[in-house]
């Protein structure tokens, strides 16, 4: 059937009977109801007062058609245009099935489509007229709005009567009154009609209507920025932000985060990737704030979850709307024009006659309330024949759209403040007072705003410790938020216009949508990140009375009805949604409502929903993953992923501390003087001496340092290589083991590519030192270690590589606190050129401050600027100015003098933010928190800080003041997550979040803020052990549902018959740490070092080196035991075995103590054993995890045998080996032709000699005392000096290898010549000159070939001892003679001589 062929009809009808609806119908006749279109046209105030004086002659009907009717519609209708796109659009959606909301969406529209085409075709005289009945003649009419055209009509026609009519209908259609009173607003005007123009020019800059202040003001919406140093670890990051209403999603949130999350977790962290869900109103009933930063907040939570790669924001909808928030600043033009208009109205007010004082007062207070039950401000509907003609209320969700919503209840509810026929002028006072009263101007904002005073500015109990006090406190705000909210909205709508009204009331969900739908990039639309989950509870209606349904729907103030006003808003909010979201990522569910409530206990159809939805979550969200992981799967053995993983470990430590180097300098604007100073430093200076910078803590020395960086190559002729390396800004670059990996790993990068580095450290210090040695003049380096104090007591802080003469051009520029005994030392042992960093000069501060002020669009009083500039110059540090400043930017220009204040030293300056942070958020809360980043090792994550915070009875009795509403599953935290955010916002920059471990964690930007935090909150050493041990128990997973998942030693996972692993580092770096520094030495020993497992993780996830590391930094309360000290020898006789595969642990561990152990047994019963752990280790290992190949007896070398030392330094393979000739000496060469003299003592090269004339030695000899070293290669002879390198005698001409030894203690040097009879004989103490060159004749002839000649390495006097293989004969020559002074003869049925010489 085609749709022109038919037309809509209503079987069941309204009539109206003078007034009154018939209870029965005597006659049911076919009737069309028509809805036609209203206009939308702009419609002036002079058109609407001429046509004022016919209406009152003109029938109301026939008003109302000539309106429907006129021709204007077709131009200025925005459902017609509505239509028209999307029909345009329909066409490319494909078929689906579609929700019963939808389909009732779909009919509405086809309803229309059949109405108007009948218009057109009976035209203005209806069948309804022509019979005589007047369809729209009713005490209350209903007509569609223009963006509620689409809303569903209910199946089978409209009721017959009003108050049973369809409540999904009543939100489509506008009441009127019986007089049809028109008012200015019915029809509305566009927006660039209706706004004044500065307002249109605020809201062009800014979204919402609010200005928004930028740089560190803390009111502000303003993001941060992430540098590039974090997009590549960004990539193994996923987070999740989950939004929804604040009591009507609580079911759904938790269900997510209870069951969902930790399988996500898993399965993120099983590949290499964190993951994080983020739910600031988990825990939270209410958006309400001390300082109404929550919109901020949230957005900034949002922002920062949309900067990593798949899905980030999930949003769940009910049927209630969000709760409304007063706007924390607005323009000065945008409130003045508010003021204006209340102004006004009330000096027109004082003019006409009004009631009673006493009873309007009464009256207006009596239609405040405040819904406790549900922590929304509800206003009761007031059931009146005179209801206003305003628009229903929409909420401001999209700029770019034409809103009529007040965000708020309108209809009959405009009188929720004061009703308007019954408000006189003290009404309009009592608003003005209440605006001047919450809002200031604070001129200290470019441009100035009016800014909303915190909460607790007039009702201090607001953040009392006494709990009914704060309820109260809480309770009032609540009305005078209320009532603020309606002023704003009230006048806002006159002033501003719905479009800006609406944006300047916006909810917390406003914000939250608004920003989660964004397109993030031209390639990235919302459908790919974002998903929306739509309940719907059809019974819902019929369930009113109940207790609970307040929490799902909006009711009226005690009453069990709908809201119509705040239920069309919502209404409105979801159809925004819809325009922004595809509908292929909204899914809609049905849920019924039970008899209890949303209880899953009772409500099997509530338990089934949350089941379904988290199982479609969790289903769409790993899709989503997988498209990111999909190509980053690691390949090969588990040696080469774990080599690889070391690789990219290393690597991103370089780029971090590159990427802060470039923060740091790009912030740099302080101390241009002294930077020539270290200029003509490094010009001028040897580069054989390295330059100290000392400085007092926060004097500026890293800002300086990678100023520096940045400036240096310009000072230095070249291609020149800077490294920087920042002590302590990852937990690793605190370990001197693997700073010194770092900066070998780019110093061979850069001069020597196929170099194979070491990993322990007197290894790593001779290559670090070779890798040097090969630094070209063309491409010098600099080397920028800043903060060396800040080294960890791995390895004892050991400096000795820095003490080391540097070769040519390389510069090494180290920073450390003047009075550490780092500095100390290294003045003493490297005899530096030694700079201090110089206090701030007076047009330094003034400088810098004004141009952050400049940047951060701020301005301050002429007071408050002396105030700050004169605690600058008491304290002249840039730490001290930065902090300063960030206080100085909480200053308002309202602020009272009196009550500003700046200590004069950096301590008291911290003393004093956390005291403000301590009565803003809590004491308790306060201080666990910063006791807890000050204690962690290397920061703390959002994870572990919030399980520490609940472990705190005292956090959790504060906590419950705060907050009535708190989680009750054991698997949620137990602090909600909201309290951390809002602390970590004010925090600021004295909070910094950086990746180590495998995770981000948070830590201070500057140490001084610790100590100071330990000094406040730890002042014992029992509170230290005591909180050092709830991290252990943390990382043990006591008390955790989920210890197998947040807290194992490895996540493993198991795909295509391949098992790799993902290691804990966090705990495997954590445990063992907090357990000594909290005393838990037993606990240490069985737990982590005699635990093969752990042993196990760590030698494979980290190395054997972190190991032997940790048994080096315990200190037992005891004497020593016997079991550590053979644990460590056996781990040092096979560190070279696992450092390349540790999965031989066991192996090495039972092969090198099997024996050792099995002796141990008591002398007689009753006896202790001598070891108390290794008994228990070997049963371990013989129970590995892994397969491991077992020996059955002690096959290799046990702890206490021959001991060896290996030594590296070499950048290629060694070619040649010598001892001296006296002490532990020995000199090697490699495969480049550098040659090196080793310290054998000390484990280290203390000459390094490059390779001259491309000589590569195959044979070395030490003479004449250890100061001649003697080099061969083939052919070529070359001897040189120890000392200098210098080359005093080389020849390459011979045509036979020649074969060297000396005589006379080293003093003369020996040459045979393999292949002929010549002999050479050179003076090393005449600087190696010729003493003679003979030809040796035997009785045999030897047959000269290839190694035919033996030379003994050892003589007396000047004798040599000799002989050819081939020959019988053996002969001793005196080298100073220049013949043989004795032959043998060798019998023939003897060996040849060379076999007893060997």
């Amino acid at each position: 059937m085609k749709m022109g062929d038919s037309v809509l009809e209503l079987r069941t009808m309204w009539t109206s009977n003078n007034g009154i609806v018939p209870k029965k119908k005597t006659r049911r006749v076919k009737e069309v109801v028509i809805f036609p279109l209203i206009s939308n046209g702009s419609t002036s105030l002079r058109r609407h007062q001429d046509s004022k004086n016919k209406r009152a002659t003109i029938p109301t009907f026939q008003r109302l058609q000539e309106m429907f009717f006129s021709d204007c519609r077709s131009d200025h209708s925005i459902l017609a245009k509505k239509i028209r796109s999307n029909k345009r659009a329909d066409r490319s959606i494909p078929l689906t099935k579609v929700s019963e909301e939808s389909e009732s969406q779909i009919t509405a529209h086809l309803r229309y489509q059949f109405l108007q085409r009948h218009v057109k075709s009976y035209g203005q005289s209806t069948p309804s007229e022509e019979k005589g009945v007047n369809v729209l003649h009713l005490q209350k009419m209903y007509l569609f709005k223009d963006k509620a055209a689409f809303k569903a009509l209910p199946d089978g026609g409209l009721d017959d009567t009003e108050d049973t009519a369809p409540q999904h209908l009543l939100q489509s259609l506008v009441a009127l009154e019986e007089e049809d009173r028109v008012c200015v607003n019915q029809d509305v005007t566009t927006w660039a009609e209706s706004v004044p123009e500065i307002v249109k020019c605020l809201l062009a800059g800014s979204s919402n209507g609010v200005v928004k202040t930028t740089g560190g003001d803390p009111h502000s919406l303003g993001l941060t920025v992430i540098t590039d140093d974090l997009e590549h670890a960004k990539k193994r990051r996923f987070m999740i932000y989950i939004c929804g209403g604040y009591k009507d999603t609580v079911a759904e949130r938790s269900a997510l985060m209870e069951t969902v999350f930790p399988r996500l977790y898993l399965y993120c962290k099983q590949r290499g990737y964190d993951f994080r869900m983020v739910d600031l109103r988990l825990g939270v009933g209410d958006p309400v704030s001390d300082r109404h930063d929550t919109a901020e907040l949230h957005v900034e939570a949002l922002a920062q979850c949309q900067e990593t790669l798949g899905p980030n924001f999930i949003l769940f909808l009910g049927q209630k709307y969000e709760v409304q928030t007063l706007p924390s600043t607005i323009s000065r033009e945008v409130f003045e024009a508010i003021v204006n208009v209340v102004e006004r109205d009330r000096q027109k007010m004082s003019k006409k006659k009004h009631p009673k004082m006493d009873d309007v007062i009464s009256d207006s207070k009596s239609n405040i309330a405040t819904g406790s039950d549900t922590g929304s401000f509800v206003v009761p509907e007031h059931n009146n024949n005179h209801d206003s003609g305003d628009p229903a209320p929409k909420s401001g969700l999209m700029s770019d759209e034409i809103s009529v919503s007040r965000n708020s209840l309108s209809d009959a509810d405009e009188t929720r403040i004061s009703p308007a026929a019954t408000r006189c002028w003290a009404d309009f006072d009592r608003d003005l007072i209440l605006l001047q009263t919450w809002y200031r101007l604070d001129e200290n904002c470019d441009p100035p705003v009016y800014r909303l005073l915190p909460v607790s500015t007039q009702q201090p109990d607001f953040l009392s410790r006494d709990g009914q006090r704060r309820r109260q406190a809480r309770k009032a705000w609540q009305a005078t938020c209320l009532h603020l909210w309606g002023v704003l909205q009230r006048s806002g709508t006159e002033a501003l216009g719905e479009e800006g009204t609406s944006h300047l009331l916006r909810t917390v969900l406003d914000w939250e949508v608004e920003q989660g739908l964004q397109s993030l990039g031209a390639k990235a639309p919302p459908e790919e990140h974002c998903h929306c989950y739509k309940r719907v509870i059809p019974d819902l209606h019929y369930s009113l009375r109940n207790e609970h349904a307040a929490h799902y729907i909006d009711l009226l103030e005690g009453r069990p009805q709908v809201n119509h006003t705040l239920n069309a808003a919502h209404q409105g909010f979801m159809d925004r949604v819809h325009k922004k979201l595809r509908h292929t990522n909204i899914y809609e569910r049905n849920v019924d409502w039970g008899r209890n409530g949303l209880n899953p206990k009772h409500n099997r159809s509530q338990q089934f929903y949350t089941e379904h939805i988290s199982s479609h979550f969790q289903r769409t969200v790993i899709n989503s993953l997988n498209k990111v992981m999909k190509g980053n799967k690691a390949k090969g053995s588990f040696d080469i992923r774990r080599r690889e993983a070391s690789r990219m470990r290393i690597q991103e430590e370089i780029h971090r501390h590159v990427n802060h180097g470039h923060t740091l300098e790009n912030h740099h604007v302080l101390r241009d003087g002294f930077l020539g100073e270290m200029r003509r430093a490094v010009e001028e200076g040897s580069s054989l001496r390295p330059i100290l910078l000392l400085g007092p803590p926060g004097w500026g020395k890293s800002t300086t340092m990678a100023r520096l960086a940045h400036l240096a190559p310009s000072w230095i002729t070249g291609a020149v290589k800077v490294l920087v390396c920042f002590v302590g800004l990852t937990g690793e670059s605190r370990n001197v083991r693997l700073v010194l990996q770092n900066l070998c790993v780019q110093l061979a990068e850069t001069y020597s590519h196929h170099t194979e580095l070491s990993e322990g450290l007197p290894h790593l210090v001779n290559e670090f030192h070779s890798l040097l040695g090969q630094v070209r003049a063309d491409s010098p380096v600099i080397l920028v270690l800043d903060g060396i104090d800040a080294l960890s007591e791995e390895h004892g802080a050991d400096l000795s590589w820095l003490s080391t003469p540097l070769p040519p051009h390389v510069h090494l520029i180290l920073s450390a606190t003047t009075d550490s005994a780092c500095a100390h030392t290294l003045q003493k042992s490297a005899q530096p050129t030694v700079l201090s960093l110089p206090p701030l000069s007076p047009d330094d501060i003034t400088k810098a401050l004004k141009h952050q002020l400049q940047t951060d669009h701020r301005r301050l009083q002429d007071w408050q600027w002396q105030l700050l500039l004169q605690a600058c110059l008491s304290c002249p540090s840039p730490l001290y100015l930065e902090v300063v400043y960030a206080e100085s930017v909480l200053w308002s220009s309202f602020s009272p003098q009196g009550s500003l204040g700046l200590p004069p030293d950096l301590e008291g300056l911290y003393v004093g933010l956390l005291a403000c942070l301590e009565r803003t958020h809590g004491e308790q809360l306060v201080g666990r928190a910063a006791a807890v980043i000050s204690l962690s090792r290397g920061g703390v994550t959002e994870e572990e800080l919030l399980d520490l915070l609940g472990r705190d009875g005292k956090v959790l009795q504060e906590v419950s003041l705060s907050h009535s509403s708190s989680t009750s599953s054991s698997s949620l935290p137990r602090v909600p997550c909201v309290l951390w955010a809002r602390l970590r916002r004010d925090l600021g920059g004295h909070l910094t979040e950086a990746e180590t471990d495998g995770t981000w964690v948070y830590r201070w930007t500057h140490s001084e803020l610790g100590r100071v935090c330990v000094k406040r909150y730890l002042k014992t050493d029992d509170s230290r052990m005591l909180l050092h041990a709830n991290y252990a128990d943390y990382f043990r997973g006591t008390d955790s549902p989920h210890r197998n998942i947040f807290q194992p030693l490895a996540w493993t996972l198991e795909e295509d018959s391949t098992k790799s692993y993902v290691f804990n580092l966090r705990k495997l770096h954590g445990l063992p740490y907090h357990l000594v520094r909290s005393g838990q030495i037993l606990a240490f020993l069985s737990e982590c070092v005699f635990n093969y497992e752990f042993l196990l993780h760590k030698a494979w996830g980290l190395s054997v080196l972190h190991v032997q590391e940790d048994l080096k930094g315990v200190v037992l309360p005891e004497k020593e035991l016997v079991d550590m000290e053979v644990l460590a020898a056996t781990l040092e006789l096979s560190r070279t075995v696992l450092l390349q595969d540790p999965c031989q642990l066991a192996s090495q561990v039972m092969g090198r103590l099997g024996q050792i152990v099995a002796e141990d047994l008591p002398v007689a019963p009753g006896d202790p054993q001598k070891f108390s752990y290794l008994h228990a280790l070997l049963a371990q290992c013989a129970r590995s995890s892994l397969p491991v190949l077992v020996p059955s007896y002690s096959f290799l070398v046990p702890p206490g045998e021959i001991p060896h030392t290996l030594l590296a330094g070499h950048t290629s393979i060694v070619t040649a080996l010598t001892r001296g000739q006296r002490g532990l000496v020995a000199a090697t060469c490699d495969g480049d032709g550098t040659l090196k003299v080793w310290d054998l003592e000390l484990g280290r090269a203390v000459r390094t000699l490059e390779g001259v004339g491309g000589v590569v030695g195959d044979s070395l000899t030490l003479c004449l005392e250890d100061r001649v070293l003697v080099v061969r290669m083939g052919q070529s002879l070359q001897v040189r000096e120890v000392d200098s390198g210098k080359v005093i005698y080389s020849e390459s001409d011979s045509l036979d290898v020649p074969v060297v030894t000396t005589t006379c203690d080293g003093q003369l040097l020996v040459a045979f010549y393999d292949g002929s009879h010549l002999v050479k004989v050179f003076d090393l103490v005449s600087s190696c000159s010729l003493l003679c060159c003979v030809n040796i004749t035997l009785d045999c002839d030897p047959i000269h070939k290839d190694h035919s000649v033996l030379v003994s390495h050892n003589s007396i006097k000047d004798y040599v001892l000799f002989a050819y293989r081939s020959g019988g004969q053996a002969a001793v020559l005196s080298a100073r003679g220049g013949g043989c002074v004795v032959c043998h003869q060798s019998p023939a049925w003897c060996c040849p001589p060379y076999k007893a010489w060997r």
